[in-house]
């Protein structure tokens, strides 16, 4: 008669589940020895909730902050080329122009992913590093390493929070999996308190089940809809 949670059921959707069953079990002397457990299910559903919304708004930061030093990034780059062009003249076939760009320009450059872009960055920056006394060394390897360092830093710290998410998660999915295992154990118990009465049982696992379509705005999101 339980109806088991989806695996990727909300942390919150599951906590107010077990919310609801607590208040089932509290309410009937003879199973209020049952509801501490769901209590405490309750609360570390409410703990996951409020971890997982920290960590996406600080993955939406990171991702915001990530979209400005890319944005930041690739002008600088078009003026590195645009210098470095002027250096030589306007050709494109004489160094300093080689020395930089003869695999790609700086407008192919612009259009890497962030990753590849943080490594050719650093590619311009180890050719300028060569002769650190050179004029485009001097005006360009602070400003070129500036937006490169952003970049990077930016990426990794996405690519963290993304990592965080990930555990975060696997955390819920077992929260979920401890849930239905303790509703199969609940079932048990209450079979045992109250013999040849479905109905007073299937009263206490009403929280598991979807909701009637009749209920205004109502949704079943997070139950399997099979009974264990």
């Amino acid at each position: 008669m339980a109806t088991h949670l989806r695996t990727n059921t909300s942390a919150q959707l599951a906590a107010d589940i077990c919310a609801s069953i607590a208040d089932g079990l509290s309410s009937d002397e003879t199973t209020k020895h049952l509801a501490p457990l769901w209590e405490s299910l309750t609360a570390r559903g409410d703990t996951l909730s409020a971890e997982r919304r920290k960590l996406e708004r600080a993955l939406g930061r990171a991702r915001a902050r990530l979209a400005v030093a890319d944005a930041q990034w690739d002008p600088e780059v078009a003026a590195f080329g645009r210098d470095v062009v002027d250096k030589t003249g306007g050709r494109r076939d004489a160094p300093p122009y080689t020395r930089f760009f003869k695999d790609v320009s700086p407008s192919a450059a612009q259009a890497f992913g962030i990753e590849r872009e943080v490594k050719q960055g650093r590619a311009w920056l180890d050719e300028l590093g060569r002769n650190p006394d050179e004029p485009l060394a001097l005006q360009w390897t602070l400003r070129l390493g500036s937006v490169t360092n952003k970049l990077d830093g930016s990426a990794t710290e996405r690519a963290d929070r993304l990592r965080a998410l990930a555990l975060q998660s696997t955390s819920e999915e077992l929260y979920v999996e401890d849930i239905n295992l303790e509703l199969d154990r609940l079932e048990g118990d209450l079979k045992k308190l109250f013999p040849g009465q479905p109905k007073r049982v299937a009263a206490f696992l009403e929280p598991t089940r979807p909701k009637r379509k009749r209920e205004v705005g109502s949704t079943d999101e997070g139950l399997e809809g099979e009974d264990s």
